[in-house]
């Protein structure tokens, strides 16, 4: 659906106003200037009652709900959105108050109603933002939390700067006397080390008096606190070093290909791509149209793989039996693209968005397709090649949207011309695959054909804008 404002937050905003649906952005307001703009992330609070309200509200209006695979929490969860300049807003939605430590966030704080009752407007951003002398509570709230272990310490003083930021905008103007909320914590102030000339590491004694008295609001039993630590270190540092995922999408994730003739912008496109929703998702990145390495590449221009003429694979149509040699090379073709497109599917299942250059079609003749081709004398091999070149096209797993790009051979010509690669393609193997693929049916679930001819910026936002909405519609 097509948003009337520019900036889709405000509308989102606007939207669980018209809605009756009651939200606050509760901590770290001191960054709505930038992150109104599509730089970085608002934390709202929205009433448990709206839960399944706000999720529909933001599936209609193409949000996208993500995971982090990292550090997934009870009644939290992250919502994206592209925007008309291709700026990314990101919602961090909390229905229950669940904080504490940075890593685990093991405590849920049942302030719902007071958070709602304690909102005021702002003016500058259009929004719903916790009153500052309340903000300046829940702050005090996590400083003294997330200070009363020594792992959390060290993680909170990392980031002392930042929440610097948050405290001396919350609170100017706050005097210590103003500091009130549902559960008394005046005791603690002092040793909350918050009140000097700038923010500093609370009293150790203080902190950890401070998270015994919020025992009854403990997730997890208090002796598994530092087992979820050391879990929870390990799962990021293998991520770290090994995973490096981002955050995911949910249930299972979805396979994206890009097919069209050599010139058509595929391979810029997928950069872009990549480029855009990478900052935020676990993406990864395939080539099945030559799944091969080095060494089988060596292999097949030994057997017969080699592209001196238009007659190559997807070129034109073929019509005389395929010799021994590329028999074979098709035979092993198909082997490794089957391979790869179950490892793709696979890899998919974990919730990654992948995104494939070109995908295979089972018709033959076409680019990525079969090329094995029976005559009355073709030997035992060729027949038994051709056996198994058909069973794995006919298995081959499909790719769930593939994009076919449509250029005029023109355009296609000049952009193969401004190209660095290897043996490229000469202008007459480009007009033979264009004619030849002009019907181009990839095995997909969903095929669009995307005209891929004008001007960079505009085609590039029309394709981001495509595959956000086909996204935000399966999820």
């Amino acid at each position: 659906m097509e948003l009337k404002s520019t900036n889709k937050l405000e509308y989102l905003l606007t939207e669980l106003d018209v809605q009756g649906i009651d939200y606050v952005s509760w901590k770290n307001n001191h960054q709505l200037q930038s992150v109104m703009v599509g730089n970085g992330d608002i934390d709202l609070f929205v009433s448990f009652n709206n839960r399944s309200q706000f999720f529909n509200l933001c599936r209609l209006h193409d949000w996208i709900e993500v995971i982090n695979p990292i550090s997934d929490y009870p009644l939290i969860t992250h919502f994206y959105r592209l925007g008309d300049n291709l700026e990314v807003f990101h919602i961090h939605v909390y229905f229950k108050l669940i904080t504490g430590e940075t890593w685990i966030k093991e405590y849920s704080i049942p302030f719902d109603d007071w958070l709602i009752e304690n909102r005021v407007w702002n003016n500058e951003h259009n929004i719903w933002v916790l009153n500052k002398s309340c903000q300046s509570y829940l702050f005090l709230i996590r400083h003294l939390l997330k200070c009363g272990s020594i792992t959390s310490r060290f993680l909170y003083k990392r980031e002392l700067s930042s929440y610097n930021m948050e405290w001396n905008e919350c609170s100017n103007g706050v005097e210590q006397d103003d500091i009130k909320g549902p559960i008394d914590i005046k005791s603690f102030l002092d040793g909350s080390r918050a009140f000097g000339k700038k923010l500093e590491l609370p009293l150790i004694k203080s902190a950890f008096l401070f998270r015994l008295s919020f025992i009854p609001f403990l997730r997890h039993k208090l002796s598994f606190l530092a087992l979820l630590r050391l879990q929870s270190f390990i799962l990021r540092l293998i991520n770290k070093v090994f995973l490096k995922r981002k955050k995911v999408l949910p249930e299972s994730g979805l396979t994206i290909a890009i097919s069209g003739v050599d010139g058509s912008g595929k391979t810029t496109m997928l950069q872009e791509v990549d480029k855009i929703l990478g900052q935020f998702l676990t993406i990864e990145r395939f080539h099945i149209g030559r799944p091969q390495g080095k060494l089988i590449e060596f292999i097949w221009k030994i057997l017969g793989n080699k592209s001196e003429n238009s007659s190559m694979p997807g070129c034109s149509d073929i019509t005389s039996p395929s010799s021994r040699g590329r028999a074979v090379n098709g035979a092993i073709l198909a082997f490794l693209r089957f391979r790869k497109a179950r490892i793709i599917l696979k890899r998919a299942s974990l919730g990654s968005l992948m995104l494939i250059d070109r995908w295979p079609t089972n018709e033959l003749g076409k680019m990525d397709g079969p090329r094995i081709i029976i005559g009355e004398n073709s030997g035992w091999i060729e027949r038994l090649c051709k056996h198994f070149e058909s069973w794995a096209y006919a298995k081959m797993p499909h790719v769930d949207i593939c994009y076919f790009f449509e250029v005029p051979i023109e355009v296609a010509i000049e952009r193969n011309h401004l190209r660095i690669k290897e043996n490229k393609e000469t202008e007459k193997q480009i007009s033979a695959r264009f004619l030849g693929n002009f019907d181009y049916k990839p095995l997909a679930k969903k095929t669009i054909r995307f005209e891929n001819s004008g001007e960079f910026e505009a085609e590039r936002k029309d394709l981001l804008k495509n595959i956000w909405h086909e996204i935000s519609s399966r999820y």
